[in-house]
């Protein structure tokens, strides 16, 4: 594991997300030599799978604070845990490093007790190189909030993903973050739509991502498969501080963002929370 991201990672014991955040902006600050341009052109523009942890560490610091902070929001909006259920089950659909599972996480920890409550976390991811990296920081954080946690996940493409059934009473948490603006992605969100409308139990699809054509043609056709209807879809502009990687400082940035969540279970049909 980059050293960067083991440093970072034990500055989620005192501040959690902003701490990891703030750790790994001040080490690349000091070490990073992956440039803008460079990572772009390996990237095709964070489109492609990662294929190395310098390009991963350069992704955190360019993207992670934004992305974080737009999915708690999605999430603070939306998703009201009422019940005192001890177990909750989240899979998160191309996790890149597993950001928007961290957010969850942090989410539900606000709402209830962690030291009681088990996370069972499914982390589906085609990058080898992010996939090991969010297994990692995922534990780093549920060890900070204090979760006990059963981390599983699948090394493959969304067209691959065999969704799992937990095969439990709780409540499921599907996560899809900053993916659906993807074209390929787009066409591959079928296979998973199709399986989560067979699970039984109360079900959740919590969404994030850039407000584009492209960001809201993916969640068109998301709300569509799930539905059968669209949706007008919130927009989220969400201020934050992050550092900037072209100019080499920090600045506050604010997100240009969508996000959305539905809801179904046995009993009723899939609904727009």
């Amino acid at each position: 594991m980059n050293m960067m991201i083991k440093n970072a990672c034990q500055a989620m014991n005192d501040e959690g997300f902003a701490g990891f955040y703030d750790s790994l902006a001040s080490q690349y600050a000091l070490h990073g030599t992956t440039t803008y341009g460079e990572f772009v052109q390996r990237t095709d523009r964070a489109t492609l799978p990662l294929s190395c942890q310098e390009d991963a560490v350069f992704y955190s610091v360019a993207y992670a604070m934004g992305h974080y902070v737009t999915f708690a929001q999605v999430l603070a909006d939306n998703l009201v845990l009422e019940d005192a259920d001890t177990v909750m089950n989240i899979v998160d659909y191309g996790c890149g490093q597993g950001i928007a599972t961290l957010a969850t996480m942090a989410h539900i920890a606000s709402q209830r007790d962690a030291g009681a409550t088990h996370l069972n976390i499914h982390l589906v991811e085609p990058s080898t190189v992010a996939l090991s990296i969010a297994r990692y920081q995922v534990a780093c954080m549920a060890d900070a909030l204090g979760f006990s946690v059963c981390i599983t996940s699948q090394n493959v493409p969304l067209a691959q993903v065999v969704v799992p059934d937990f095969a439990n009473d709780a409540d499921t948490l599907h996560l899809m973050s900053y993916i659906l603006d993807v074209p390929a992605v787009q066409v591959q969100l079928g296979n998973l739509t199709g399986q989560i409308r067979q699970l039984t139990g109360v079900q959740w699809v919590i969404a994030s991502g850039i407000n584009t054509p492209a960001g809201c043609a993916g969640f068109n056709v998301l709300s569509h498969q799930l539905t059968g209807c669209t949706y007008d879809i919130p927009k989220y502009h969400v201020a934050h501080r992050r550092y900037d990687v072209i100019h080499g400082c920090y600045r506050t940035h604010t997100s240009r963002a969508i996000g959305m969540a539905w809801y179904s279970n046995e009993a009723t049909a899939t609904k727009v929370a």
